[in-house]
């Protein structure tokens, strides 16, 4: 039989209790969003051009009518892009960034494998490498800028 002291059965209980409200609190960095805000894109939504950039052309019809969806559900990233995640092989994801305007591809700054924070209203983005810490990027339109977050994750 196991026996618990006093102190271990607080720590317990406080730790069951705290847990939730833990897992539902919003990253450091979810300020720095809003300090770099987009315009959502309203006009009309140009083809994808998937052989604007290799990863795509080389995904399955099915995967490319996948991203033909989600572009018509609008931009998820700096007001006139949809950020989706593309099969690059077996247990492989890569992000791809297409441009509703245009309809052509470009690469995130992000490994294979990674997971990315953005908004559709904000330029500001962060990618996760997996067992890496976060790294933070302002879009100028053109490219990524390496940004610093107003509080780090520890």
């Amino acid at each position: 039989m196991v026996r618990f002291t006093r102190a271990a059965a607080c720590v317990l209980a406080l730790s069951a209790a705290a847990s939730p409200a833990l897992a539902c609190m919003p990253p450091p960095y979810v300020q720095d969003f809003q300090k770099h805000p987009a315009a959502l894109h309203a006009g009309p939504k140009a083809a994808v051009d998937f052989a604007s950039h290799p990863a795509a052309a080389a995904l399955s019809d099915a995967d490319k009518e996948r991203v033909r969806k989600a572009v018509e559900s609008g931009p998820n990233f700096a007001g006139t892009y949809r950020v989706v995640y593309a099969p690059c092989g077996e247990k492989c994801n890569t992000l791809l960034m297409i441009s509703l305007e245009t309809g052509k591809i470009a690469s995130l700054p992000a490994e294979k494998n990674a997971y990315a924070n953005f908004r559709a209203t904000s330029r500001f983005l962060v990618i996760r490498a997996p067992g890496a810490a976060p790294r933070f990027f302002v879009f100028d339109g053109r490219e990524f800028q390496p940004a610093q977050a107003s509080a780090q994750e520890s």
